[in-house]
């Protein structure tokens, strides 16, 4: 399964572990002739990493290394792949611990998954994966102006941020000016207890243009939402009003429009799973770090009874770090939202834009078949293990009849389809 791959704008498929060699990230078809962001690159990384007391004591340089795909300062169209080396690992710091699973971390879930445990900080599991997805939303400035993103720090642990007219300038996004000494004494306390803290921080998109997103499966706020919650240690998102509206009654959740425009903004920028053209907003429920060096009960590879305390570098408050990575995933779907837009509208009169689309629809096709092949070989164990014959020429006329009525209503030859969806049939027997 390509799990890995994220099918947004450019396409790219990330690599590397924790305490592997290297992290990396594989555009495979580029558009051709772009300049390459060495300046926007750098910036997003260095904010990834920014320094504050509450972060991990291990220091990457986060130097990139293009491999292939670049020349002369412009994209070529072929490949393109950036690494990262991991210079700055102790993977002794997890020795102690190798045999024992993390509570809250991904170690016990993914063991049941493959049966094999990369104990070394995490593996893929680890933020450091979430560094790619800021390298490659380097390559989207341009796609989604003039969209401007923002962000700000709703509350963290217990504390909440009690104004967001302030203006910023610290690494939290901390919009309180007057308690801002108050949230560095709370954090360092926490660090002091060997504990960790989480909250809630607001993502802003605004001068979004209206009509972008798809309805039903492929709304707007849903792949936003996917992209948010694949992001490690984002536990939750509510859109606009959130939980709120919960309470509201339909007059007052609604936004309720004039000829200058929405007078209210409840729903966050989408209707439908379309842009309205209002601000996108909406709040991300970060859980805490879950390597803490209190005393906690955990069990080893064999099932027994553990206690366990992790001990090593890692982060007493990773806010500042994740929100970089929060408005690179939001860049990723924008930008992937803006350019089915265009093609849609026939804007998107270049030839690549035009392959780049098909390219993605023919592999979703040959995923299908692949997974269809998986449930085939299942019904064959099955009807093995309960003697039913494994041939049923019946059930496969259903399957060809019922394509063949579908094909009708989407104006499609029935009898092309026929032949796709029996050429599909011997391909799973």
């Amino acid at each position: 399964m390509p799990s890995n791959r994220l099918e947004q704008f450019f396409g790219f498929t990330s690599f590397g572990e924790s305490h592997g060699a290297a992290m990396g990230l594989l555009i495979d078809s580029p558009t051709p002739n772009l300049d390459f962001p060495y300046a926007a690159l750098r910036d997003a990384l260095n904010r990834r990493k920014i320094h504050t007391p509450f972060k991990t004591s291990r220091e990457e340089t986060d130097d990139y290394e293009i491999l292939s795909g670049v020349f002369e300062g412009k994209t070529t169209g072929m490949p393109l792949c950036i690494i990262v080396r991991n210079r700055d690992i102790r993977s002794s710091d997890y020795e102690a611990i190798r045999n024992l699973f993390r509570p809250g971390h991904a170690d016990f879930a993914w063991f049941q998954k493959f049966g094999i445990y990369d104990f070394r900080g995490g593996g893929r599991a680890s933020g450091r994966e979430t560094l790619v997805r800021v390298i490659a939303a380097s390559f989207t400035d341009e796609v989604i102006q003039p969209i401007q993103i923002s962000t700000s720090c709703l509350q963290i642990g217990t504390m909440r941020c009690e104004t967001t007219s302030d203006t910023h300038d610290n690494p939290f996004h901390w919009q309180d000016s007057s308690s801002l000494d108050d949230l560095y004494s709370y954090l360092q306390q926490s660090k002091d207890r060997g504990e960790s803290l989480g909250g809630i921080i607001r993502l802003t998109a605004s001068r979004v243009p209206a009509g972008l997103g798809d309805p039903v499966y492929e709304k707007l706020s849903a792949n936003i939402a996917k992209a948010m919650l694949s992001i490690p240690s984002v536990k939750g998102i509510n859109f606009g009003d959130g939980f709120a509206l919960a309470s509201m009654q339909g007059s007052e959740a609604n936004d309720q429009i004039s000829s200058q425009g929405f007078l209210s903004n409840h729903q966050g920028g989408i209707n439908g799973g379309v842009s309205n053209g209002n601000d996108i907003v909406f709040d991300l429920i970060i859980r805490p770090i879950p390597s803490v060096s209190t005393p906690q009960r955990t069990i080893d590879r064999e099932g027994k009874d553990h206690w366990i305390e992790v001990h090593g570098r890692h982060d007493s408050c990773h806010i500042p770090r994740l929100i970089p990575v929060a408005e690179a995933m939001l860049k990723l779907c924008l930008a992937d939202a803006i350019q089915h837009q265009r093609l849609i509208q026939g804007k998107a009169t270049d030839l690549v834009s035009f392959r780049e689309s098909l390219d993605k629809i023919d592999e979703d096709l040959l995923l299908l078949l692949y997974r269809r092949r998986q449930i085939v070989q299942q019904v064959k164990e099955y009807k093995l293990k309960h003697q039913l014959p494994n041939h049923d020429p019946i059930r496969e006329q259903q399957i060809i009849s019922r394509a063949q009525e579908l094909a009708k209503e989407l104006d499609i030859d029935p009898n092309i389809v026929s032949q796709i969806i029996q050429l599909v049939l011997n391909s799973s027997q």
